[in-house]
């Protein structure tokens, strides 16, 4: 019985002895610079963005995707934000127990089109079974100006168009008038 014990109890501290390798990290020294510190320039965005997973394709993918992910939340981001705060006391004097709960929660979103976001430079590590990508976005500000311009100038044509019909709506009431005076 004893040794069912024992072995009861080895079991689950074996389990925390191994887990508490866990999975291997990046050292500091083999992170990129340009992913710590991205440049920064008058004309363009940078954001970096990684991913560690077992296939290195889609660490590839992942750390592209949160590099524009990154630029995109950089152009315009919409946030909410939540923090509950419990506290309670009860009993009397050294008996007195007290409880607290600080609850925070943050939502980020953005929804850009990022036409010309590319990525410009990317590093490959591997971590034990894992590859480690990091990847830099680049997004031209040029390419945003050009962007609003366009955009300002459809809405422009959309506009003038809507008032040509007008004009042509009035111009067909004022024949219509005519007609029915000349009957």
């Amino acid at each position: 019985m004893k040794k069912l014990i024992v072995i009861a109890l080895l079991i689950p501290i074996a389990f925390m002895l191994m887990d508490c390798g866990g999975k291997p990290k990046a050292k500091m020294n083999d992170i990129p610079e340009w992913y710590l510190n991205p440049p920064m320039a008058e004309d363009a965005i940078y954001e970096a963005g990684d991913a560690a997973k077992q296939s290195m394709g889609l660490a590839k993918e992942a750390a592209d995707a949160r590099a524009r992910d990154a630029v995109s939340r950089t152009i315009e981001v919409k946030v909410s934000n939540m923090l509950k705060n419990f506290m309670q006391e009860s009993g009397i004097g050294a008996d007195a127990e007290a409880l607290e709960f600080t609850s925070s929660v943050s939502k980020q979103v953005s929804n850009n089109v990022l036409n010309g976001a590319r990525i410009v430079k990317r590093e490959m590590k591997t971590e034990g079974a894992m590859y480690h990508a990091y990847s830099l976005a680049e997004y031209n500000l040029n390419s945003l100006i050009q962007e609003t311009v366009d955009a300002a100038k459809k809405q422009k044509a959309l506009y003038n168009e809507a008032k040509a019909n007008l004009s042509f709506d009035d111009l067909e009431k004022e024949i219509q008038k005519l007609d029915a005076v000349g009957k």
